[in-house]
């Protein structure tokens, strides 16, 4: 019998990982072709979640668990879990269960005819408009940058083996949708409506989804960087324009220009906004390069069971 393993990050979920073990464990009992197993990638919880799962390890096998050394973040944390996983694939599932369990039955029978990618796509949110409207902004721009959308979302989507040895012979990127979508294997999804969390509160706040964004624009692509030269080119083109207006102006119709002290500010402080913007996307690429070797290494397992 081939093996699923379902994939669980964590951070601080006590009161959620008992209810997602029976709810996975009722879909496991409705698919008996396959053998599961749930493998909890904890990333240094601080609350209940390490005690309560070590008690679950020792009377389950089939529940494994790996505990980092330190908190590094929910994609490195999910990618070195694939990078354990031995068996024929692997789901992806957020601990919260916002992610309904059932889809992992439509993610098998996709897997089944043919797809070495399935995943998730929410068709419903329960969020706040301004979420919406930065996540729809965010959508717009990375297929401006790309030329393509990234489909796979991070909250629920399933792997083959196949996908699995191939994302082991990679570094580390901190937007993994836009990693696994480039190994160019088939891939369809699953729509669905995401439902409300029930226990607990997300460990993502706006400045988590800001940083991922930012990660989510400048991975795998140079484009931003480019938009740069493209803009110092166009404020070029304008610059020597007007100067060639103010000359005709002056010189040939005769008009007189007050001083323009207000205008003269605004220009400025235009012009140091882009120039600091120009920075800040050569700094975020700077600072990739930088953290290189540190960022691609996999987080330290400081616990493991039944692996």
């Amino acid at each position: 019998m081939k093996e699923i393993t379902v994939i669980c990050p964590i951070y601080n979920e006590q009161e959620n990982i008992k209810e997602f073990i029976e709810k996975f464990n009722e879909i496991f009992i409705k698919n008996k072709k396959f053998n599961f197993s749930i493998l909890f990638s904890d990333n240094a919880s601080i609350d209940g979640s390490r005690e309560i799962l070590q008690e679950i390890c020792q009377k389950n096998n089939n529940i494994k668990y790996i505990r980092y050394n330190k908190n590094h973040g929910v994609m490195k944390s999910i990618f070195t879990a694939i990078n354990n996983v031995t068996s024929d694939a692997c789901a992806v599932f957020d601990c919260d269960l916002q992610d309904t369990p059932e889809l992992l039955l439509d993610f098998i029978k996709n897997w089944e005819n043919g797809y070495k990618i399935v995943y998730g796509k929410r068709l419903k949110r329960k969020e706040s408009f301004a979420m919406s409207f930065f996540r729809n902004i965010f959508k717009k721009f990375s297929y401006t940058l790309r030329g393509y959308n990234i489909e796979i979302e991070s909250g629920a989507f399933f792997l083959d083996k196949n996908v699995i040895q191939d994302l082991k012979n990679y570094d580390f990127d901190p937007f993994l949708p836009a990693l696994i979508e480039r190994l160019g294997f088939s891939k369809i999804s699953v729509r669905y409506d995401r439902i409300e969390r029930k226990y607990g509160q997300s460990k993502f706040n706006f400045f988590g989804y800001l940083s991922y964004a930012i990660d989510g624009l400048i991975s795998g692509t140079i484009q931003p960087l480019r938009i740069s030269i493209f803009c110092s080119f166009l404020f070029a083109l304008i610059s020597f324009l007007s100067a060639i207006y103010f000359l005709i102006a002056k010189f040939y119709l005769n008009i007189l220009f007050a001083e323009g002290i207000a205008a003269i500010i605004i220009i400025n402080l235009f012009s140091f906004s882009l120039i600091f913007l120009f920075f800040g996307i050569l700094g975020e690429y700077i600072g990739k390069i930088f953290l290189k070797d540190e960022s691609k290494k996999l987080p330290k397992i400081a616990e493991k069971f039944n692996l």
